[in-house]
Order: structure tokens, then sequence, then C-alpha cells
């Protein structure tokens, strides 16, 4: 016999609470470390024609020289 008796309302209503509240921190956070990578992202550069600060534009060694087809 169990030490503590729960009744099937009891036991779900645990259940929903439990889960709601992991659900809302989780979300919070997911939110603050969105916020933190935002914080952390390279600021637009003031020049139109500049490079995108993320990619680093990958020139194949051996074509180098060649013109593409």
């Amino acid at each position: 016999m169990p030490l503590i008796e729960l009744s099937l309302n009891t036991l779900l209503l645990i259940i929903v609470v439990v889960s709601v509240t992991v659900t809302a921190a989780l979300a919070a956070a997911s939110y603050a470390a969105y916020k933190l990578r935002a914080r952390r992202r390279p600021k637009p550069s003031s020049e139109p024609d500049s490079e995108n600060p993320y990619f680093e534009r990958y020139v194949p060694p051996n074509s180098a020289s060649e013109p593409p087809e």
C-alpha cells in the first residue's frame, strides 16, 4: 500500500501544474538566450557595399585564376 494515495484528479492536476511550470521556465530561458545572442551580434557596417560580417567568401585554390564556366 503506497504511503500517499492520490485520486486521479489530484494526479492529473499535479501533472498539468508541473507541465505548465516547466514550459514557462523553458520559455524564459529561451528568451534570455535569444536576448544574449542578439547582444553579441556585430553591429551593421555603415558602408552599404561591405561584405556580410558572418561569412567569408570561399575561393577554391585551383579556380582562383580560372574564369567560371
